[in-house]
């Protein structure tokens, strides 16, 4: 009899997890700034949609939603979780947590199971950066090396994420905002590279 009782009350936590999971409100985490790309730049996790492995962490790639008006799941976060727990918690990975890898500049941006550990707490502050509270002189910085990607018309593009120290004259690539919907194509800062696929295999007959 107990033993029923607590499989019926592992089955009621389950189904309210998933429950609270479902009400949540799926998100991109976008640069304010659409850098030589006017679809502008997502976190996003490695790998195509259907195919990514937390493993490798999180980057910044071009925005999708223009593709469906809404956040495909490799660049989607709960934004009830970001607004009030401070956790970037993937939809893709629900299990699945930005965390600052290493207390220090330069820190890779994994994905880790969500545990609440100091180094998933993780702040979105009103002036749109994203800050670890455990290092609060890091912001959330994507780099300025830009690299093709695999698809996309026109070819999307691709940028790691790190952690680096918060400084004025890089805040262009330091400042996030949160995006529900499509609001259209931006102004870019630059011009785009990589406008023709490099990966693409070259006609017959050439």
């Amino acid at each position: 009899m107990i033993r029923q009782y607590i499989q019926n009350l592992t089955g009621m936590l389950a189904i309210t997890f998933v429950a609270q999971a479902s009400a949540q409100t799926p998100v991109e985490i976008k640069l304010i700034a659409a850098i030589q790309e006017a679809r502008g730049w997502c976190l996003d996790v490695r790998g195509a949609p259907g195919r990514t492995e937390p493993i490798g962490g999180l980057r910044s790639e071009t925005c999708k939603m223009y593709s469906d008006n809404k956040p495909t799941e490799d660049q989607a976060f709960y934004m009830e979780d970001i607004q009030k727990n401070n956790q970037f918690r993937m939809v893709d990975f629900s299990d699945k947590c930005m965390t600052l890898y290493e207390p220090a500049a330069g820190s890779f941006v994994s994905l880790e199971t969500c545990d609440g550990r100091a180094a998933q707490a993780i702040k979105l502050h009103d002036t749109g950066h994203i800050i670890p509270e455990m290092m609060p002189e890091l912001c959330l910085t994507i780099s300025d090396l830009v690299m093709p990607g695999g698809g996309g018309r026109p070819l999307h593009l691709m940028r790691d994420v790190t952690f680096e120290q918060c400084e004025p004259a890089i805040d262009i690539r330091q400042t996030w905002e949160m995006r529900t919907e499509w609001t259209g194509f931006q102004e870019t800062t630059g011009e785009r590279p990589f406008t023709a696929n490099p990966n693409a295999r070259p006609p017959k007959g050439k």
